[in-house]
């Protein structure tokens, strides 16, 4: 009975709400997240937690990523460098996409700017600041985030990726479309 709750919630929510470009089987959106519409392709079996905040153009998250509650995804906002206008009345800036690769993980209150990669099976830790691109398989944290170790060994690496490879295929899940 639970699940089917869960299920109808998330149908409710993905039909009249967040209005997604595109929403994978199995994923979560928790209670209270904020997702700019027609702004989010969302991976399969991905979870978004309570309180997110979603708020670029172009945010793309791929399959079996975890997003902690209260992260923010923001940019592209009001231009600030107009001299002789107040920044309120500058315009907004150029937004850039952002994309979550699969099988990473953002930890509680983190904050990605926009025109950020955060690579595959990479962790951001609780409250770092991400500016700039995360490698693959890489942890990050601190404001702003800087790398402080890898995920696994290097040898570990390609038999982890080689694993989730396999186990998209035999999912069937797509993969995430590169941002234009």
């Amino acid at each position: 009975m639970k699940r089917l709750l869960k299920r109808l919630r998330m149908a409710l929510l993905l039909r009249f709400r967040h209005r997604l470009r595109h929403c994978g089987r199995d994923s979560y959106i928790g209670y209270q997240v904020v997702i700019r519409p027609r702004a989010l392709w969302l991976g399969a079996e991905s979870f978004i937690g309570p309180r997110c905040w979603l708020a670029v153009d172009d945010l793309r998250i791929g399959n079996y990523v975890m997003l902690a509650g209260r992260v923010a995804v923001v940019g592209g906002d009001h231009r600030f460098d107009v001299v002789g206008t107040p920044s309120v009345h500058a315009g907004r800036d150029v937004g850039r996409p952002v994309l979550i690769e699969d099988d990473a993980w953002i930890g509680h209150g983190a904050t990605v700017m926009h025109g950020v990669t955060i690579g595959e099976g990479a962790i951001v830790a609780a409250g770092a600041l991400v500016t700039k691109d995360v490698e693959p398989y890489t942890i990050v944290g601190g404001v702003p985030a800087r790398p402080l170790r890898p995920r696994f060994e290097p040898e570990e690496i390609e038999t982890h990726r080689q694993a989730l490879a396999r186990r998209r295929e035999a999912d069937g899940f797509e993969t995430i479309p590169r941002p234009a």
